[in-house]
């Protein structure tokens, strides 16, 4: 009973470690998400777009009054020791600029969305290079297992020839040749799997992972008719919805906008620019005195010229000079001020003619990147197109040909097996049909990879 119960264990312990390890295999798509999350270039190009982001929020903020205070503290020592103190506050808010911070806040905007696009575009390119990795990965999978089979056959003839030479019914030569094509396969699939382990750390390396020799990839089920479908659409529909998805097209139409802004906030700088400025201040001095007043007392100031016997009196208050506390002097000598500042563009030596003509120049310069990009879009998907059609037919027609040299190897095998067929015809048209399954691989791969190009123009998620 209890070894029953350790065979179950066993089992359940092989299955869950089966399913485990399928789990941990890597899907095109989680290889894409795993490489966006870790790579540096799209890391910088985010951080890049922040700035832009703190751009427009302090063009905003422009908008709002500036506040400052100030404070000057001054001590002297000479004939007099004292000391002052001012202190103010001023606001200043700019009423208008010719709508140039307005213009500067759209051209902010439109490169923050631009700076989205690169992000994009870059996911783009990371995308297709990540993918073009998996599929080399899944070409030397299957190319070993052909190898191996060709190995497996070449092993069993080689094992029937050696019977035949050991029986007298053939010569030695036949069992040395093969024996040559055996070590010869060996080597193919001994280099096939160093191309292999060579695909996966290029996988590795394009998704920020250290080696890992555990590391495998998922291998889906790939139907070759669904290659076929963008065959079915026109070179200008594919291209019409490129023009609508494409991250550089929508990249130059954005700083195309960008450019044109450009030349209405060079233009003004041409209009008369109104500030309004405020202010509330007081001041402090250890020279101040604060002044009071005694008893008004009739003090002698002459006598009349017609009788010196009559003085002339005058009333006089007592005056006295007492120290001016701190607070006292900031609440007395506080004052507040108001003014409008308006500037008026005379000549500057040309320098905003010339900074609207540069800018003019930039904006025209844009439009001709803009046509550029499109222009190359347009000839990337031709060449796209044109590459999957010959794919296709090349794929094709290497199916005839492996139908053929098949048919031409099953031929040569039972005219060798009889003896009516020597090594050398008989190793020929195996390397003919090696190289046809090759070829066929070859021709299948690129198809995929063709197909995934176009996929990708369109904006399509790349899948296998």
């Amino acid at each position: 009973m209890r070894k029953r119960y350790l065979i179950i264990i066993s089992i359940a312990l092989l299955i869950s470690n089966q399913v485990k390890s399928q789990s941990d295999k890597w899907t095109l798509n989680k290889c894409i998400e795993y490489a966006y999350e870790n790579n540096i270039q799209i890391k910088q190009n985010e951080l890049s777009n922040k700035i832009n982001l703190l751009e427009i929020n302090q063009l905003k903020a422009n908008r709002i009054p500036s506040l400052n205070a100030n404070d000057n503290q001054n001590f002297n020592w000479g004939n007099d020791t004292y000391n002052t103190n001012t202190f103010s506050i001023n606001s200043s808010i700019t009423i208008f600029n010719g709508l140039q911070n307005n213009h500067l806040i759209k051209q902010s905007k439109l490169n923050y969305t631009a700076g989205e696009y690169n992000i994009k575009q870059t996911k783009n390119n990371i995308s297709l290079s990540v993918a073009n990795a998996y599929l080399e990965i899944i070409f030397y999978n299957e190319q070993i297992k052909i190898s191996k089979n060709q190995l497996e056959s070449t092993l069993q003839q080689l094992k029937n020839t050696k019977n035949k030479v050991d029986a007298g019914m053939l010569p030695i030569s036949n069992y040395l040749q093969l024996e040559a094509q055996l070590y010869s396969e060996e080597l193919t699939v001994t280099n096939t799997e160093n191309q292999l382990r060579i695909a996966k750390l290029n996988l590795m390396q394009l998704m920020e992972i250290e080696i890992n020799n555990n590391f495998d990839i998922d291998i889906p089920e790939i139907k070759i008719e669904d290659q076929y479908k963008n065959l079915n659409l026109s070179i200008q529909t594919i291209y019409q919805t490129a023009l609508n998805v494409r991250p550089e097209i929508q990249n130059a139409i954005l700083n195309n906008q960008s450019t044109e802004l450009g030349i209405k906030i060079a233009k003004a700088s041409q209009l008369p620019k109104l500030t309004l400025n405020a202010g509330v201040g007081t001041q402090f001095s250890s020279l101040s005195k604060q002044i009071s007043y005694g008893n008004i007392e009739s003090v002698t100031v002459g006598y009349l010229e017609s009788n010196p016997s009559e003085y002339v009196l005058q009333d006089q208050t007592s005056l006295y000079y007492n120290s001016y506390p701190f607070f006292d002097q900031y609440s007395d000598n506080l004052y507040e001020n108001i003014s409008f500042s308006l500037s008026v563009p005379i000549f500057n030596h040309f320098e905003t003619k010339t900074s609207i003509e540069k800018s003019k120049i930039n904006f025209y310069n844009s439009q001709l990147d803009l046509l550029n990009t499109k222009n190359n879009l347009r000839k990337n998907i031709e060449q796209a197109y044109t590459d999957l059609l010959a794919a296709k037919k090349e794929y094709d027609s290497n199916i005839k040909l492996l139908e053929s040299y098949q048919r031409s190897y099953d031929d040569a095998t039972k005219k060798f097996n009889a003896g009516m067929l020597s090594s050398v015809d008989f190793l020929i048209e195996k390397t003919k049909l090696i190289n046809a399954e090759n070829s066929l691989l070859q021709s299948k791969y690129n198809l995929i990879f063709k197909n995934i190009i176009l996929d990708h123009y369109q904006g399509n998620p790349i899948t296998i």
